[in-house]
């Protein structure tokens, strides 16, 4: 039986679609399906509904997927007890800049602490995703942290683990109801990465029709952050950076209807011998990643 499949068909159960299994193990619809399929013909069962929206499982369907779940609980028990006895060695991890938040911080302790022959370097390289892609491509270093949506090289596999929406902030003397307001009235603080022309914020106020003329630019959302509490002018920055207390004392308007959102990532070569360290990594940072403002 192989694992991969049961995996497909677990989070077609708990997600309720071949897509959004499909999107989650990183295979295409077709590939899910198939693992579907052969399931079925190897055990001579139906596993799913199809007449059914969303998917729904049948019987013998529902009870695989509770063995499933015993399975890749025991295996992945397994699997920490080895690697803690024995994963040790060097793991150069590449980033951004705006990607080393609290919530990284805070799973590179716990791999820290379960893998205590592992070390970990962390390194700016190019700083912009695209670039730290191809250094990943090219093994410069073993994995990145990046900023999504991107298209990636075909060897570059992606392993998100949060979505950030971003936010208009400006001290809490501006009255103004709409992000729009906020940013016309300014002054604005614009969010200018050293190796970056544009980014996904100019692009959204360019498609919006939104002219506001900066009158700094900061190469950091602290840095931003820190600005606007002092009242210099209104900025953007993803909710990552506004704690409850930050976001209570700071006027705050999603940016954007809907909000504009960035995905973070990992990023490692799909043959890499570092991917099952990265995937503990991957699911270390997936287990601290709530928004501290705990809105959908």
């Amino acid at each position: 039986m192989n694992m991969d499949k049961l995996k497909s068909l677990m989070l077609v159960a708990e997600l309720g679609s071949v897509s959004a299994a499909s999107a989650a193990v990183h295979l295409t619809q077709a590939a899910v399906s198939q693992h579907i399929k052969d399931l079925e013909e190897d055990m001579g069962l139906a596993l799913i509904d199809r007449s059914r929206r969303p998917v729904t499982l049948t019987k013998d369907g529902e009870e695989l997927v509770a063995v499933t779940r015993v399975m890749l609980k025991q295996w992945n028990e397994y699997r920490e007890k080895k690697c803690k006895t024995e994963l040790g060695g060097n793991l150069i991890l590449g980033h951004v800049r705006s990607a080393i938040t609290g919530t990284v911080a805070n799973a590179l302790t716990v791999l820290r602490t379960k893998y205590p022959k592992l070390t970990i370097k962390l390194v700016t390289a190019s700083g912009v995703t695209k670039h730290l892609a191809l250094d990943v491509v090219n093994h410069k270093i073993d994995a990145s942290f990046g900023v999504g949506p991107i298209r990636l090289p075909d060897e570059v596999l992606w392993r998100p683990y949060c979505q950030e929406r971003f936010y208009v902030i400006a001290s809490r003397g501006f009255r103004s109801r709409t992000d729009e307001e906020l940013l016309m009235r300014g002054p604005y603080l614009r969010h200018k990465p050293l190796l970056l022309e544009e980014t996904m914020i100019d692009r959204e106020m360019k498609k919006r029709g939104i002219k506001a003329d900066p009158i700094m630019e900061l190469d950091s959302y602290n840095s931003i952050l820190l600005m606007v509490e002092h009242g210099v002018g209104v900025g953007i920055v993803p909710d990552s950076y506004l704690s409850k207390q930050t976001f209570s004392s700071l006027h705050c308007v999603p940016f954007g209807t809907p909000p504009l959102t960035r995905e973070m990532g990992l990023m490692v070569r799909h043959d890499s011998q570092h991917l099952p360290l990265v995937n503990l990594l991957w699911e270390a940072i997936k287990g601290f990643s709530v928004s501290p403002l705990k809105r959908k």
